[in-house]
This record gives structure tokens, sequence and C-alpha cells, in this order.
């Protein structure tokens, strides 16, 4: 198992933090990623509500993913998303340029075997509601090599409604359009 020097740094969160440690930690040998079989819930029961496990899905034997499918998403991620995507693949719930940039992140995270740490926004409402997040996502190997699982574990879960959302100053005329645009900013 290799992580950049500077990873655990990054992480802001301290219950991620403190996930990413348990997970080094639950490795069974030098260069070996943890299991499924290392990982034991009743050692973190409040993170539960905030854990998803996601199978790495491969056809015909090969190394490379063809793709993801959740097997099991807590209970904060559910009521938050409003949905619950346990038991389906990526490319049942999601579409257009999400779904390339999740399968990019996933593919990349198994076929480097290092975790991810980001903040997320996952529109809810296109153009009105989504739901913002910070995530720790941890590559899982039964075998100590091969990536079959991720854990994502989030933190931060905030659901925003941009109707609720102050509303952006508008130009007052056509003058105080034209300073905004030669600044360099777009007016609203």
């Amino acid at each position: 198992m290799t992580v950049e020097p500077d990873f655990e740094d990054s992480i802001e969160q301290p219950d991620l933090l403190w996930m990413f440690r348990y997970w080094a930690g639950r490795a069974p040998g030098s260069g070996l990623l943890p299991g499924r079989q290392h990982i034991d819930p009743v050692d973190f029961p409040s993170f539960l509500p905030r854990i998803a496990l996601i199978e790495v899905l491969r056809e015909g034997g090969a190394e490379s993913p063809s793709g993801f499918r959740y097997r099991l998403t807590g209970t904060e991620i559910v009521d938050r998303a409003g949905r619950d995507p346990t038991g389906k693949r990526f490319d049942d719930l999601y579409a257009g340029d999400y779904l390339v940039q999740a399968l990019e992140t996933y593919r990349a995270i198994v076929e480097a075997r290092r975790p991810n740490y980001s903040r997320r926004t996952f529109p809810l409402i296109e153009g009105r509601e989504h739901l913002e997040y910070t995530r720790l996502i941890l590559p899982l190997a039964g075998d100590g090599t091969l990536v079959d699982m991720l854990c994502l574990v989030t933190a931060d879960l905030e659901r925003v409604n941009e109707d609720d959302l102050p509303p952006l100053p508008l130009p007052t005329d056509k003058e105080q359009t034209r300073r905004l645009l030669k600044k360099g900013r777009p007016a609203p």
C-alpha cells in the first residue's frame, strides 16, 4: 500500500482522519491493502450512517473495473440524497458528465490502490438543489492486492436548496453592467 506522504495532512475532518488511520492500521502486511474482512463496523458505530460500500465490478476476470455497484449505503447518505442507491450500479444512478467523472475517479482509485479525499457537490434537482459533502474513499482488497471494494465515508453532508440562497445583486442599470463586465465579472 502506497500513500502520498502529505495525504494524511490533507484530511481536515477528525472523523475522516480517524477512519484513514484505522484503515491504514488494518493492512495485513507491508504493501498490502486491508480487505473487507479486516474492517469491523463494531469499531466505528457512529460512522455507519455516513458509510457506503461500493463493489468493484469486473467482467470476464479483467483487472480493470467494468463498473461499480453500491453494496451498502448508510442511512444518513440515503436521507440526505433522497434515495437509496443500495444494489444499483453507477450507470443506473448517474448520467452525463457526472457519470463520466465518477467512473474516472473510482477507476483511478482502484488502479492506483490509493485512498482519495475530496470535497464534492452532488446534484439532486438540476439547477435547484444539491448535496455538498467531504468524502474519503478507501480501497479494500480481499487478497491484499486486487481492489474489490471501496469504502466511502462522508462528512459535512449538507443539502442546499438554491431557492433558499440570497439573491445575487443585480446591476441597476446598463452602466453598472458595463463596469462589472469590464472588471472581468459576468453580469448576473
